[in-house]
């Protein structure tokens, strides 16, 4: 029997995940490619975590060192797959994720890395639908102040070799591992963002609200945006809980005041423009008329004087 080559590499840090880890892996059992292995890392879980990620017959391995990035390039390096693909574990994966990211590199051999975006499946209602507009609002302004579209850990490809060149994941950093590391991918080659290659993932990490959870990203965001440093304001973590009706409806509110405003100024605005554009409208046809009947008069001068001559002569 010929065993089949493995072409990419999942690869899910797991720390205190029995809640979901089971329907990630179950989402990648379901996967349309089949080229591939699991990797998960258990960074010193206490609860049931290794046991489910037996009984789905994957990698397990353990990294004693705490945090993500030491999980990641932990199980970077024992990736037999020459594209490593890397997911959290309460993310769950479409089915065409992989053969999708395997498609993308084939079609471009210049492309080193891939991902796209994501969104909420659990959390208030007004938390999945605020997240899922905010979120892209804040990428594109995320791509302005970093010249490029950043990938997401919980969905993102790196070809193996161009991981190693560049040195990994930065395991100085408690979050924003997978912002950093796509500012170092930017300089070395081609990287490429899809907003519409998407997978599911918890609203967990806005335990308190959408408010509060932005405010945890924030100073390390704000901090990079203008000073393109990831040194400071490493302090915060993402919290676990997920119940957090009113910090999210009052974001809700704020995100449809927020719409509102903007919606008013820039109709405001077009107005202006419109009304602007249309009295310069009038004002080339009102010349346009006023020099074509100078015209006609200059030509009824012209000839009411020809003939004149004619009839003095």
């Amino acid at each position: 029997m010929v065993s089949r080559k493995i072409k990419i590499s999942v690869i899910i840090p797991a720390f205190n995940e029995e809640r979901f880890l089971g329907n990630c892996l179950k989402s990648l059992k379901e996967q349309d490619f089949k080229d591939f292995e699991i990797i998960v890392v258990d960074n010193n879980s206490r609860d049931k975590t290794k046991k489910i990620a037996k009984n789905f017959n994957v990698i397990l391995v353990s990294e004693k060192k705490q945090g993500v990035a030491f999980a990641r390039n932990k199980g970077a390096k024992i990736a037999k797959g020459e594209i490593l693909a890397f997911t959290d574990a309460d993310t769950i994966l479409p089915k065409n994720w992989l053969s999708r990211i395997f498609e993308e590199f084939e079609k471009d051999k210049n492309l080193i890395a891939f991902g796209g975006s994501c969104e909420f499946y659990s959390g208030p209602l007004c938390a999945k639908f605020a997240s899922k507009f905010l979120l892209k609002s804040f990428l594109i302004l995320d791509k302005f102040f970093s010249q490029g579209f950043n990938l997401m850990g919980c969905n993102m490809a790196i070809k193996k070799n161009v991981f190693f060149e560049i040195g990994g994941f930065n395991e100085f950093l408690k979050m924003n591992e997978d912002v950093e590391i796509s500012y170092r991918l930017r300089k070395t080659g081609k990287i490429k963002f899809d907003f519409n290659f998407k997978v599911k993932t918890s609203g967990r990490r806005f335990s308190k609200g959408l408010i509060f959870g932005i405010l945890n990203y924030a100073p390390t965001t704000i901090y990079r945006w203008f000073f393109k440093k990831f040194d400071k304001f490493q302090i915060f973590y993402p919290q676990r809980r997920e119940n957090a009706f009113w910090g999210n409806f009052l974001l809700f509110l704020f995100f449809l005041f927020f719409n509102f405003f903007l919606f008013s100024h820039f109709s405001h605005q077009t107005i202006l423009a419109k009304n602007l554009l249309k009295n310069e409208i009038k004002k080339i046809i009102s010349y346009e008329k006023t020099a074509e009947i100078k015209l006609k008069n200059d030509v009824s001068k012209i000839k009411n004087s020809s003939h004149l001559r004619r009839w003095t002569e």
